[in-house]
């Protein structure tokens, strides 16, 4: 008969195996908060049989609690001692960090310990960090997200291993077996009081909630870790489909993601919006204070017959819909490339943030017709300098070359399909308050050429 320590070595090693969280011989970085769950944690890992772990300790003081703050600072660098392995640590005032970030506690402490955990991740070259997150751990988690609203994602609860290499060896092993095993083993640890205090959620869910549901099913919390190790498998083989969906409709350059509408359309619902959220990261690595009416918005904006519209998102993102063009853009800058007013009062080369006007005395071409769109003919004598160059106002009308009727150069643009992000960036040419040239769309009547001998100008814009 095993022993209650070596079944749950057991445990440890096999789901360190199934879900690949390491190999034998790597370094291991242990977030340690003198707590039981983390000094059981790396406990386990200095027995684990077949392994020559490299273990490294580490504990983030987040400065909140006082002298007791402190003092887990210690109980941690005495475990560590204990092992003979190394010991890192960090002051962090947590509290200073989330009034300057604008976060609340528990996710400036999160961010300031994956922080701190990567740095000395990185500086000991280690495969993965450990933490002690267990079955009770993700049982409260999934409630959580289920109250607060969530999708298959969330609902598959904590990873076992993400794509920070953080480690979970202890999802299978529960809070009360972990206490068990710290006993028998004469080992101490340190309680936070604040695990106490049900003003937090967690707290609540974890001292009432799951008490309650425990009296109509006594296995709750294995039911809800067994039910989230479905869903996270799910949740893989979806991930997958995402991906294969993003490469195929999705783009990607600098600041910038953009799709096709119409191939986003009929895609299923529920893929169309993994794609969104995936475009999403893919411009700023994650998906913060991103919620569901965010992406339900951009659905919408899919799915409406306007040809052009514009969405503002978290994280300076801006959603455009030009056409069959969705592009996710960071704000800042977004106008920047417009061009400027420039006026034109003699032969040149005039520099703009969007390209280049030349403009030089020339004979007449041989075929107007094959004159290309980017190029265009004046005569001085009814056009005279000075030219204004300038971009699109709202209001703005031309003559369109055959025609005797102003039409809004806005419609000209919805005509030719052009984006609004790129309206900005097409130069418009004025004599006087006369519009006589639109650069790639066409010249004015007023600018018709009467005789091939008149043309004494050639215009042409380099993009």
């Amino acid at each position: 008969m095993t022993s209650p320590d070596a079944e749950l070595l057991s445990l440890l090693d096999r789901t360190i195996r199934e879900h690949r969280l390491f190999q034998p011989d790597d370094t291991i970085v242990v977030a340690i908060s003198g707590g039981a769950d983390s000094t059981a944690l790396l406990n386990l890992l200095t027995r684990l049989p077949g392994y020559t772990l490299r273990l490294v300790a580490a504990h983030l003081n987040h400065c909140l609690r006082g002298v007791e703050s402190d003092a887990d600072q210690e109980f941690c660098r005495e475990m560590a001692a204990r092992y003979s392995i190394p010991f890192r640590s960090k002051r962090v005032d947590v509290r200073k960090f989330a009034s300057e970030n604008r976060l609340n506690l528990e996710d400036a402490g999160r961010r300031a310990r994956i922080l701190f955990l990567d740095e000395i991740c990185s500086e000991y070259g280690a495969g993965a960090v450990a933490l002690a997150h267990h079955a009770d751990d993700q049982a409260e988690t999934i409630l959580m997200r289920l109250l607060r609203g969530s999708g298959m994602a969330g609902l598959s609860g904590m990873a076992y291993r993400n794509d920070r290499d953080y480690v979970r060896p202890l999802l299978e092993i529960s809070r009360s077996e972990i206490e068990q095993y710290l006993r028998r083993a004469g080992l101490s640890w340190r309680e936070d009081a604040s695990n106490s205090d049900t003003t937090y959620l967690r707290n609540r869910i974890r001292h009432e909630l799951l008490p309650d549901l425990e009296k109509y099913n006594p296995a709750i919390r294995s039911s809800l870790a067994a039910t989230a190790s479905l869903l996270s498998d799910d949740e893989a083989l979806l991930a997958e489909l995402t991906e294969q969906a993003f490469t195929k409709l999705c783009r990607t350059g600098e600041g910038e993601t953009v799709c096709s509408v119409a191939q986003l359309r009929i895609l299923n619902p529920a893929l169309r919006r993994r794609v969104l959220r995936r475009a999403f990261v893919q411009l700023t690595g994650s998906l913060d204070r991103v919620a569901r009416n965010h992406i339900l918005a951009i659905c919408s904006m899919i799915e409406s017959d306007r040809p052009n519209a514009r969405l503002s998102l978290p994280q300076r993102v801006t959603i455009l819909k030009e056409y069959d063009r969705l592009s996710f853009r960071l704000t800042a800058g977004t106008d920047q490339d417009a061009a400027p007013n420039l006026i034109i009062t003699e032969p040149g080369y005039y520099r703009l943030p969007t390209g280049a006007l030349t403009v030089q005395i020339s004979e007449p071409p041989a075929d107007f017709k094959t004159v290309p769109a980017g190029t265009a003919y004046f005569s001085l004598d009814k056009v005279p300098f000075p030219w204004q160059l300038r971009t699109f106002h709202p209001g703005d009308r031309i003559i369109p070359f055959g025609m005797s009727g102003r039409k809004k150069v806005k419609d000209i643009f919805i005509a030719r399909k052009i984006a609004l992000s790129e309206r900005k960036r097409i130069p418009l040419l004025f004599c006087g308050a006369d519009l006589i040239w639109i650069a790639d769309l066409g010249v004015s009547e007023l600018c018709r050429i009467d005789s091939p001998l008149d043309v004494k100008v050639q215009v042409t814009w380099h993009p």
